[in-house]
């Protein structure tokens, strides 16, 4: 799933109206959840990594990936993302 999204999102211009699709499922309209949510998470911060750090899709899919390893329960992890999140935005 995340290289799908990957790759839709390079093909489509990484087209930022969309976001939705690193969430939840197209299918049936779930959110994503433990690994799966990391995996994409993961996918969604080396999407948007090359952008600027003012940029706010770059703070969204930091975002994302915060909220993909709490879901699988890497805490410490997630910490520092969140702390990374927020000194950037400062």
């Amino acid at each position: 799933q995340a290289k799908i999204l990957v790759a839709e999102s390079e093909e489509n211009n990484l087209d930022d109206t969309q976001w939705h699709r690193w969430y939840k499922c197209s299918l049936c309209e779930q959110d994503y959840h433990g690994v799966v949510s990391c995996a994409l998470g993961w996918a969604c911060w080396k999407t948007y990594l090359g952008r600027p750090e003012a940029d706010w899709t770059r703070w969204c899919a930091m975002g994302q990936l915060g909220r993909g390893l709490l879901a699988s329960e890497h805490y410490e992890d997630a910490l520092s993302v969140r702390e990374a999140t927020l000194s950037m935005m400062r």
